[in-house]
């Protein structure tokens, strides 16, 4: 039976005159009567009994009803619950963020999240460096925000929320340490923290390249899970890792110096989410970051409000790149 069927079987059952069905279901009488015409004829059994003054079911048609008001109201509510969790914004929205400095963007972002659309929470959780996109399709989150190119065609990517310039982080007592900048030729120089091998290629190469741009091989030695294994290793003395520059709030290490990358592409932020996963939660959440990055010393459109920031950084000693200690 088509859809349409159904709905004038159970409305005249409902209403039990065909002049308010049709009105009910914006349709004339004639539509009516013939459609219920044509589902007898299917059953091979009348349905209603019709005189000039009433309309009301036979046997059959109340059994029919009783057999099919169930159904149709599973139907009704699986349609009403997919299209809450298509077009409804409220409920719990799970977000990852990948590296340090990207928690208190995700926590504003939040904010103004919940703050816009009542009813709603976000919980927020520090994924590894390099497994952005292996939680999402884990669905231990239902967002990211990374700073690492995105990799796999069923992701969607949202703008570019922030973006780091890229700094080195070098042991004290490296003598690249004494230096105010650094090339990415200067890598082979040096022995990067890797990354686990379990990483997309797409992203380790961004992040940890196995050459320099004039062609020679860069070390790497002992491999680091999370933002803080590889700053705690960079102090430890057992190498060095490329890091984005929050500006003003960075945190300086004791043990280390942080310096430019003068050639070296930005490091740039965007959340990410599984295609299929989209829903209005998400792109409203999106949204929100958005309106943060616009605010934000790192954000993107913001190329003030960043020149202000790193002045102010300049200006305290915790905010300078380059620290010695």
């Amino acid at each position: 039976m088509e859809r349409y069927e159904i709905e004038a079987f159970l409305a005249l059952a409902d209403e039990l005159h065909f002049g308010k069905t049709a009105q009910r279901l914006q349709v004339s009488t004639g539509r009516v009567s013939q459609t219920i015409q044509g589902i007898e004829r299917r059953v091979g059994a009348p349905l209603f009994e019709r005189t000039s003054r009433r309309v009301a079911l036979t046997p059959v048609g109340k059994q029919f009803l009783d057999d099919l008001r169930p159904g149709h109201d599973l139907i009704q509510l699986a349609v009403e619950r997919a299209t809450a969790a298509g077009r409804g914004v409220t409920g719990v929205l799970e977000v990852g963020f990948v590296g340090a400095g990207a928690s208190t963007f995700v926590l504003d972002a939040a904010d103004r999240f919940t703050a816009t659309h009542p009813g709603t929470d976000v919980r927020i959780r520090e994924l590894p460096l390099f497994e952005g996109s292996a939680a999402l399709r884990a669905d231990l989150v239902e967002m990211v925000l990374m700073f690492h190119p995105v990799d796999g065609p069923d992701l969607g990517i949202g703008p570019v929320l922030r973006s780091l310039p890229r700094l080195l982080a070098l042991p004290n007592g490296h003598p690249l340490a004494a230096r105010d900048s650094v090339s990415l030729n200067d890598l082979a120089d040096i022995t990067l923290i890797g990354a686990p091998d379990s990483t997309p290629s797409v992203v380790a190469d961004d992040r940890v390249p196995k050459r320099t741009p004039d062609g020679r091989l860069i070390r790497y030695g002992k491999t680091a899970n999370t933002f803080q294994e590889a700053i705690s290793l960079v102090g430890g003395g057992e190498g060095a890792f490329v890091v984005g520059d929050e500006g003003s709030c960075y945190r300086a290490h004791p043990r280390i110096t942080y310096l430019p990358i003068d050639d070296a592409p930005p490091l740039e932020g965007r959340l990410i989410w599984r295609e299929s996963r989209e829903n209005a939660r998400i792109r409203a959440f999106n949204e929100a970051a958005v309106t943060t990055s616009r605010s934000d010393c790192r954000g993107p459109q913001s190329a003030q409000m960043a020149s202000a920031c790193i002045a102010a950084a300049a200006r305290h000693p915790k905010g300078q790149l380059r620290q010695r200690r």
